[in-house]
C-alpha cells in the first residue's frame, strides 16, 4: 500500500499539535527515517478560541480560519487532514464539507477506541473543555452508540478549564493532583472508560503516562493517531 501524506491542522493549541505528531512518529512501525509517513502541520495559533466562540463569549468565528488552513494542507499534498482540537469539531460538518479530502474525525476515533478498551462498556466519562461538553459533540457519538454520556459536576469543570486554560495552554505547572481526582470523581460516578476529551489534556498523559498506568482511560490524541498511522499505510507498534 502507497503510503499516505497526511496533513495537521495546527496551533490548537500550539503544543498538543507539536505532541502529537510526536505521537505519529513513536507510535509507527518504522525501523529507518523513510519508513515513516510524511507529516505536513500548519501550527496556525490565530485561529480563535473555539469554547469563546460555542459559548457565545466572542463573535470572532474560527471556521474560516480552519478552512484556509485546510485549502493550505491540501495544496500541499496531504491524502487526510486531522485537526488537534476536540472542540474544534463541532464545526465538522463545515470543515468537511469545504474539502474533499477526507478529515479524519477525533470524537469518533476516541469513542470507538473506548469501547474497544472495555468490552461491555455502558458510562463513558469525558474530560473536556466547556465548548466540547456544551456542545454535545461526544455526548451525540455516544448515545449513537446507546452508551450513556457523563461528564464532571460544575465545580470539576471549572477546574478542568483552569488546568486547560491556565496551566497547559499558559504553558504553567500542572496540577495533576487535582486532575486525578477529578478522574476518581467520574469512576464513582459509574463510568467504565474516562475519555481524555482535549488536546491539552492529551499533553498531560504524555508526561505523566496516565493511559499506561490507567486501563480505564482513552486519550482522544492518541486514539486518533493510530487511526491515521493506519489510513496512512502503516502499521502501530
Amino acid at each position: 500500500m502507497e503510503t499516505k501524506t497526511l496533513g495537521i491542522l495546527g496551533g490548537v493549541g500550539p503544543l498538543a499539535s507539536v505532541r502529537f505528531s510526536e505521537m505519529m512518529i513513536n507510535m509507527t512501525e518504522a525501523k529507518t527515517d523513510q519508513e515513516h509517513i510524511p507529516l505536513l502541520m500548519f501550527n496556525d495559533n490565530t485561529i480563535p478560541d473555539r469554547t469563546s466562540f460555542i459559548l457565545g463569549r466572542s463573535n470572532i468565528d474560527p471556521v474560516p480560519k480552519m478552512i484556509s488552513g485546510i485549502k493550505k494542507l491540501v495544496d500541499f499534498g496531504s491524502n487526510y487532514i486531522v485537526i488537534t482540537c476536540n472542540t474544534a469539531h463541532y464545526f465538522y460538518d463545515q470543515l468537511q464539507a469545504s474539502t474533499s479530502v477526507p478529515i479524519v474525525n477525533m470524537i469518533e476515533e476516541a469513542v470507538t477506541a473506548a469501547i474497544l478498551k472495555k468490552p461491555g462498556v455502558k458510562k463513558i466519562g469525558v474530560l473536556a473543555t466547556d465548548g466540547t461538553v456544551e456542545s454535545g459533540v461526544y455526548a451525540k457519538v455516544i448515545e449513537e452508540r446507546g452508551l450513556t454520556c457523563v461528564v464532571p459536576s460544575k465545580n470539576s469543570q471549572s477546574v478542568v478549564m483552569d488546568i486547560i486554560y491556565n496551566q497547559v495552554k499558559a504553558g504553567k505547572d500542572v496540577d495533576v493532583h487535582s486532575f486525578l481526582k477529578i478522574i476518581d470523581e467520574l469512576r464513582h460516578l459509574g463510568c467504565d472508560v474516562i475519555i481524555l476529551g482535549c488536546t491539552e489534556l492529551s499533553v498531560i498523559n504524555s508526561d505523566n503516562n496516565l493511559t499506561l498506568h490507567s486501563g480505564d482511560i482513552v486519550d482522544a490524541m492518541e486514539a486518533l493517531a493510530q487511526k491515521c498511522i493506519t489510513l496512512c499505510g502503516k502499521k502501530v507498534k
